[in-house]
């Protein structure tokens, strides 16, 4: 199975950070959004509601990961 095959099987329509291997300022790029699909070689998230879908060449794509919040347990 192809990793844009295994990230949309795992996270598909999951709040995701994209994480690139661009560098800005020496400091890797990330894209957030809500996975929405992909194919041979991009990934498609929503960023805001309302707005194009961005796609993104997996070429470039470093990791990605499910966004959750965090939690803290000392409340």
């Amino acid at each position: 199975m192809s990793f844009t095959e295994e990230v949309i099987q795992h996270l598909k329509g999951k709040q995701v950070i994209i994480v690139t291997s661009l560098e800005s300022d020496g400091y890797l790029q990330e894209i957030a959004g809500v996975l929405l699909n992909g194919g041979s070689g991009y990934l498609t998230i929503q960023q805001s509601e309302g707005e194009t879908p961005t796609v993104i060449n997996t070429s470039f794509v470093g990791w990605v990961y499910e966004e959750t919040e965090d939690i803290d347990d000392e409340e």
